[in-house]
Formats: C-alpha cells, structure tokens, sequence
C-alpha cells in the first residue's frame, strides 16, 4: 500500500465517495454483525466518511477535522481504517499535488446484508469468535429471512403474459431507443460497490497443486474462488505448503465418501495445525552461501550471534506456530482471542510473517508481557506499517533505535527541567510531553527471564523441526 510509505499528516486532504446511499440491510450489518471484530473505531471512521460523503456542499476534508470530530489521533485512526480496508469496507487511494501535497480519495463500499453475510463461513467464523455461541444464534435468527406460512392457502398469483401481453401496438423499440436504454442504465449494470473479503492467492503454485489433486485422484474436485481464497488462507496462516494442503483436500474428500465439505474442510486443517511438524526449508549450496552472506553482513552491522539465530526463527516458523512456541516458553498456551488477532495480522497487515513474529516477540520476550493485548499489537503493527518494515533485521533496528531516541528525549527533558527550575522558583508546575504512541507501554527488560525464554523457544523449535 503506497500511503503507508509516509505517516499520515492532519493537514492532508481527503475526499469521500460512496456510490450510493447506505442500506438499512446494510447499515443494520454494520452495527450488529460488523462491529464486534472491526472494532468500535472502524466503525465510528466509516460513518464518519459516510456523513461527508453525503455533504452536499463540500467535496474534500482535512484530516484534521475528522480527528478532531472522532477524538481519534492518527494511530487509532490509521489502524480503524486500516480494518476497514482488510473486511473489504474501504478503498483507499492517493495522489501527489504540486501545491497541497498528498491527496486521498476514500471510496466506501456497501457492507453485506445480513443474508449474505451469513451464507459465508468465513465472516461466521469472525463473528462467532468475538461472540458468544448464544449470541451469534440469536443474531442469525434476528436476520433469518422469513417465509410465509402458506399451508391450507392456493396461490393464484397472476403471470406476467396474462397481465402484460401481448400488446402489439406500440411495443416495438427502436434500435435508437435500444441504444440510449442501453447508455443511460450502463452505470447500473456496472455497478459493484459491496465490499467482499479478499486474500492474495499468488503466493501458491496452482498448477503444480491441480497436478497433485489428479494424481490423488481428486480430479472431480472444482478449484472455485471460494476453496482457493480458503487453501491460500491456510498457507498464510498455518504455513501449509502446496502438497500439505492436497492431502487435506484428500483427507476431507475421503472423510465424506468423496464429497468435499468446505465446513469440515475448516475444522481439519485448524485440529491438523498442532499435530504436523514445522517444515524446514531446505537450502541449496547458492542459498547456504548467501545466508552466510547474509550473516556476516548483519554482524558487521552490529547484530549478534543471538539476534541471527532470532531473525531465523522468525523467518522459517509460520505465525500460528511461532506463536505457540512463545507461549510455550512462558509456561502458558494460546488463547482464542489471541489466535484471532494473529489471524486478522497476518490476513489483512502488510506485514509479512516474519516480521508478525517479530512482532510477538517484542511483546511477549522483550516486554514480558503475559498475553497478545489486541489494543497494543495493532498500535505496535500500525506503527510499523506505515515505517514499511520488511525483514526482522529491519525490526529489531527499528526497536533500538526507537529506545535509544526515547532516552535521549528523556534526558532532554531532564536538562530542561533542571535549567528551567534553576531560572525560577517556587514550585510552579513543568508542562509535560504525553506520547501518544506503543513507547508508552514499554518496560524494563529483565536480561536474565529474556535469557531463559529465549532458550525455552530454541528447544520448542528444534524439537518442532526434528519431528
């Protein structure tokens, strides 16, 4: 995403757009079935650009306005709009101008109703992770369709021929007003303004797997939109590779006598992800030299032995499984919220993975934190977003280097505070700085329990890699 190349400014422009006025079923979606893993935030940005967009006076915004309107700064602000770009809800383009600067166009896009909302796995499955299972039933029978009790009645509703036709005089169009039919209702048919779940699928070979799937005699199964956007969101997520994912395609087709079911399909491959040992990437003789390339180069920059063998890890574990090994090392086990949290980094974040596990391990090693706190991960991945951090190496630099800036600032304030109290007396009050950013929850590191975690993660790991 280009904007993320620069920290959004309160003084940028904005311009808001919405192809049509928001729905009942639309907005009813939004509030009951939406916000619980959007977050009330996203919801709050999208109604507001939804307001502006409805202004029939004005047509661009400063971002300070909107800030300033939802009490929000712009790391709350980045990161809600960022959730509603990932569920599909936002798009999100810019522009350079010679005289303002950068420019943005905010294109909303039409929640779905509730209908088809719940006619797909994957936002139930969002839905019910935030909400109870009693909750979610109550809300699929809020917005069940109804259908009329029709028994003891007989239907006589007229067809359209008895009504309508035929009718010979007059009837015929012209090719001109065929034409103009045509023109002046092109922007309907065009139309497709409702905002879908989207993941990347180019990161699998697809025709090595349809070869794969023939020779497991899987030929008769389809490669619809819908199982490729699931098996790619299990490589993302899981770390399944291309033969991983045919053989639970095989394994749910001989499950059901030869029918593949998307529902058992989902339940297999999350139960299988805490069976199979982690796959090690094997390494040609050009690919081991330039690791220690690599290496020696990062050790010449001041990196150690210890932040080599950490940026490894990082790089060859997938998230989910990363994640376990650090709760491992704490004596403790992932929870559900957590597991979902990691899924909504690692389907929407431009992070890469490695860099996720990064992530997660400045939060639970660096600063010992018990659990994934949605609030300061997302902060903490906004962040590091917008500063395009694409390898490990890259975060941890960016990690010391935002402490290092932090104890200057720190001991700037110090000398300022100490010149300021010589040059006036009394005990007047000192205007303090409040940081708005991750800064403000970093603790004291303690060298000798990061010491012991790290090792409690090397034996996970190498175990993992051993079985």
């Amino acid at each position: 995403m280009d904007y993320t190349m620069e920290q959004l400014k309160p003084k940028e422009i904005y311009r808001p757009h919405k192809a049509r006025p928001l729905q009942r079923d639309g907005e009813q979606a939004l509030y009951h079935l939406y916000q619980p893993f959007i977050g009330s935030d996203a919801v709050a940005v999208y109604l507001s650009l939804l307001t502006d967009a409805e202004d029939c006076e004005q047509e661009e915004f400063v971002h300070m306005d909107a800030l300033t309107a939802l009490d929000m700064g712009i790391p709350r602000f980045t990161a809600a709009r960022m959730r509603l770009e990932g569920i599909g809800l936002l798009r999100v383009y810019t522009k350079e101008d010679r005289e303002l600067g950068r420019r943005f166009l905010y294109e909303l896009l039409e929640p779905l109703t509730p209908t088809a909302f719940f006619q797909d796995a994957r936002y139930c499955q969002l839905l019910l992770q935030k909400v109870s299972q009693h909750k979610f039933n109550q809300l699929a029978k809020r917005f069940a369709p109804e259908t009329p009790d029709t028994e003891g009645y007989r239907q006589v509703t007229k067809r359209f021929a008895e009504v309508f036709g035929p009718q010979n005089e007059g009837a015929a169009i012209d090719q001109a007003a065929a034409a103009d039919i045509k023109m002046q209702t092109a922007s309907y048919r065009e139309l497709a303004d409702t905002g879908y779940l989207k993941v990347t699928l180019a990161d699998l070979d697809w025709t090595f797997m349809k070869d794969l799937a023939d020779k497991e005699h899987l030929d008769a199964i389809s490669f619809t939109d819908e199982l490729r956007e699931k098996l790619a969101f299990y490589h993302e997520f899981y770390g399944y590779n291309e033969m991983e994912l045919i053989q639970l395609l095989a394994d749910t087709v001989a499950l059901e006598n030869g029918q593949l079911s998307l529902k058992k399909l989902d339940r297999l491959a999350a139960a299988r992800t805490d069976e199979r040992p982690v796959a090690k990437k094997s390494s040609s003789a050009n690919e081991g030299e330039q690791l220690i390339r690599r290496k020696n180069a990062l050790l010449a920059q001041g990196f150690t032995e210890e932040d080599w063998q950490a940026i490894q890890a990082a790089e060859n574990y997938p998230p989910l499984k990363y994640l376990q090994g650090l709760k491992k090392a704490k004596r403790s086990f992932v929870t559900k919220n957590e597991e979902w949290l990691l899924k909504d980094l690692v389907e929407k974040s431009p992070l890469p993975n490695s860099v996720i596990n990064q992530l997660m391990s400045y939060v639970l090693v660096d600063q010992n934190k018990s659990d994934l706190n949605s609030r300061l991960v997302n902060t903490i991945a906004t962040d590091w977003s917008e500063k395009q951090l694409k390898t490990p190496e890259d975060a941890i630099r960016y990690v010391r280097q935002r402490k290092l800036e932090i104890e200057e600032d720190k001991q700037k304030k110090e000398v300022r505070r100490q010149e300021n109290a010589k040059r006036f007396s009394g005990n007047r009050p000192q205007r303090t700085e409040k940081m708005e950013d991750w800064s403000k929850y970093e603790t004291q590191t303690d060298p000798k329990l990061q010491e012991e975690l790290e090792r409690r993660m090397k034996e996970f790991l190498k175990e993992e890699g051993d079985r």
